[in-house]
């Protein structure tokens, strides 16, 4: 199935990037990553995650890190739209 990931989502991702290099690069490039190997899964799996009730919003755990991925699944694509640590209020 295609997907793309939203300007939100990466944007997202980039500064939870920027945020864990302040003090270790090296853990930042595995966070990223992670997130970016989760993201290919879901696009090959997009029913791989529950939806939250009937949003149609489905969240993905970034394990073993405390982010989660929120995206949604169309009739042709899977859009990412969100990259958030799982402390944050959801979108």
């Amino acid at each position: 199935m295609k997907g793309r990931v939203t300007v939100t989502a990466f944007e997202e991702l980039a500064e939870i990037h920027a945020y864990i290099a302040k003090e270790n690069e090296t853990a930042a490039r595995l966070v990223r990553s992670r997130v970016e190997e989760l993201i290919e899964r879901i696009f090959e799996f997009p029913l791989i995650a529950p939806a939250l009730n009937d949003t149609g919003v489905r969240v993905f755990p970034v394990r073993p890190f405390p982010f989660l991925v929120f995206y949604t699944v169309g009739k042709r694509e899977v859009i990412i739209r969100n990259i958030r640590y799982a402390g944050r209020m959801r979108p």
